[in-house]
């Protein structure tokens, strides 16, 4: 029998978790083609990667069913920690489009900040964004 996890249940686990998800990354400068970013290669069948940002201290794939990110982590060996998410689990957002543009993201995973590098358009974001929240 399949069990259906509601919001509340994944809210609580999330809650009762040791880690934080994803608490603040710095994803870098947008990419233009999307299928040139290092996370490109983690989309399952299926699946159609639409934004994509990087840089030296991490990226972010946003597709059409998750976001991807990666943070480097570590002080003496540079790794990069990927963290992936639904899209249907964002319940709202807010656009900072200030010196750099932050992206707060709400939902059953919690709360992420993504900081991205100058030359990544916010409206962008918020058209993806308001597919998203338009197909909750």
């Amino acid at each position: 029998m399949a069990t259906v996890a509601t919001n509340a249940a994944l809210t609580a686990a999330m809650a009762s978790s040791p880690y934080t998800l994803v608490g603040a990354a710095m994803v870098g400068s947008a990419i233009e083609n999307v299928e040139d970013s290092q996370l490109s290669g983690l989309l399952v069948s299926g699946e159609e990667a639409i934004l994509a940002a990087g840089g030296e201290d991490g990226a972010v794939l946003f597709t059409s069913t998750r976001v991807i990110v990666a943070e480097q982590s570590g002080i003496i060996s540079k790794r990069l920690a990927v963290k992936a998410f639904r899209r249907d689990a964002i319940v709202s957002y807010a656009i900072d489009p200030d010196k750099l543009v932050n992206l707060t993201l709400f939902g059953a995973f919690g709360q992420v900040d993504l900081y991205f590098e100058t030359g990544f358009d916010p409206m962008l974001l918020s058209q993806w964004l308001g597919e998203t929240l338009g197909s909750n």
